[in-house]
């Protein structure tokens, strides 16, 4: 199955060690193929240094860690509006254009939709380790 982690859970699983999305991550990245955007990598690398003022090279491990182990996917050129953030629209457009199945995030705008088009959108803690 190939998974996108939305920006949310990405920053979850990096800064909960041991919470509901790094165990998530810790499974999915043995039994999923799981995505990366640049749009993603972009919006996690501004969040982590922003609003948790991690320093450049705590961010620069993480980052290595998600170029290792996640594929690097396609970033949407164009994007449709569904919700009322751009940035989740680009996250669904990414989804679209990277052909994956499910996106997994926290993120009540797209949990709202629980699909686009053809990728399920779920919560962490629905995943049930599928």
């Amino acid at each position: 199955m190939k998974i996108l982690f939305d920006t949310n859970v990405l920053i979850s699983a990096f800064i909960t060690s041991g919470g509901y999305s790094h165990e998530i991550l810790k499974h999915a990245v043995h039994q999923h193929e799981l995505y990366y955007t640049d749009f993603i990598l972009h919006e996690l690398k501004e969040k982590l240094k922003y609003k948790f003022n991690f320093s450049n090279a705590v961010i620069l491990r993480f980052i290595e860690f998600i170029e290792q182990f996640l594929t690097h996917g396609k970033t949407a050129a164009s994007i449709e509006r569904v919700c009322r953030d751009t940035d989740d629209d680009q996250v669904l457009a990414d989804a679209i254009a990277n052909t994956v199945d499910l996106i997994i995030t926290g993120d009540n705008d797209l949990l709202v939709l629980k699909t686009h088009k053809t990728v399920r959108i779920l919560h962490p803690k629905d995943y049930g380790f599928i």
